[in-house]
């Protein structure tokens, strides 16, 4: 662990000597990213805290294996987190705790005793079509910066590829002659995609506009921030927020590198794509996670057939009083 000091006073002195062998393991076995790895420290980091205080100062080796810790733990999470984010801190524990008891620190294994309620699926954010072109339309290009964020967006709008994907780019990765980037996905498998025209202008012109000093070589990442390094995904999430409120108003104030990558799907799948093609553009292990856009696809069927049909339409402005039913 990078900052071990909450538990310089435990009585558990292996505790970051654990976790970092839990992380190695996840980096050299399961091919996790750096992006993933600081999230899971972050997970851990809330439940040992939480044990910590809870112990009175006194957290020892055993409250790992302690159930009931572990369930006031949940509950105390539920209480200030959405359910999503409790289920994946419940979901690294149980790694780390398999791991542990695996690797002999524990005798047993509690966490897979534990489970929380199966979750109901929140379909996803995606812009409307004309939001999406307005949103790409609408940011200048008259700094740097602003050449950036039209070549990030132009980008995640046209590959679909994650925020994390896009801030571990390299300049080697883009070929312009052949219009496709290399990018390393969950478990390090790289996928080849393609990107159109308008992404490829926005990408050349921010490339070209970059200062000399900061082409430094194909291994250059190929965002830059102001001191020349990776910009980071907060950044990108930040700035991306701040172009899209705006210009789209209040829908903007909840766009997010996310939105843009299931906008991408959702309209490759209303234009004809096929499942299996958008799998393997997003990076999906499995066509389940890939069949969500399915759902999105018939929410917006379901609201265009309400809107336009004789007899589900709702009566406004005398309208549905003109139309015969019989």
């Amino acid at each position: 662990m990078s900052s071990p000091t909450l538990f310089d006073k435990s009585h558990v002195p292996e505790l970051p000597q654990m976790t970092e062998e839990f992380m190695e393991y996840l980096k050299g076995e399961k091919g996790s990213s750096h992006h993933t790895l600081t999230n899971y420290e972050i997970d851990l980091r809330h439940w040992f805290k939480f044990l910590f205080d809870r112990s009175g100062g006194k957290f020892d080796l055993e409250q790992l294996s302690d159930l009931k810790r572990l369930r006031e733990f949940l509950s105390f999470e539920m209480e200030k987190y959405e359910r999503a984010t409790v289920a994946r801190r419940l979901s690294v524990i149980k790694g780390f705790l398999k791991f542990l008891h695996r690797e002999g620190w524990l005798d047993k294994n509690v966490a897979r005793l534990i489970s929380l309620p199966r979750k109901i699926d929140k379909l996803p954010m995606v812009l409307k079509t004309d939001e999406m072109l307005k949103l790409l339309e609408g940011i200048p290009t008259d700094t740097l910066r602003e050449k950036r964020m039209k070549a990030i967006v132009e980008l995640l709008y046209s590959t679909g590829i994650r925020v994390s994907e896009l801030a571990g780019l390299t300049q080697e990765k883009v070929d312009f002659k052949t219009g496709v980037i290399r990018v390393f996905g969950k478990g390090s498998k790289e996928r080849i995609l393609p990107f159109g025209r308008h992404c490829q202008k926005a990408l050349r012109d921010y490339v070209d506009s970059m200062p000399a000093f900061q082409k430094r070589g194909p291994e250059t990442a190929l965002f830059l921030n102001n001191e020349g390094g990776a910009v980071s995904v907060r950044t990108v999430q930040r700035n991306l927020r701040e172009f899209a409120t705006e210009i789209l108003g209040p829908v903007g104030s909840r766009v997010t590198p996310h939105t843009l990558r299931h906008s991408c799907a959702t309209h490759l799948l209303a234009g004809g794509a096929g499942l299996r093609e958008i799998q393997e553009l997003l990076g999906h292990r499995s066509l389940v996670t890939t069949q969500k856009y399915t759902q999105v696809d018939i929410e917006r069927l379901k609201k265009s057939y309400q809107a336009a049909h004789p007899k589900e339409r709702k009566e406004t402005d005398g309208i549905a009083s003109d139309i015969s039913t019989d």
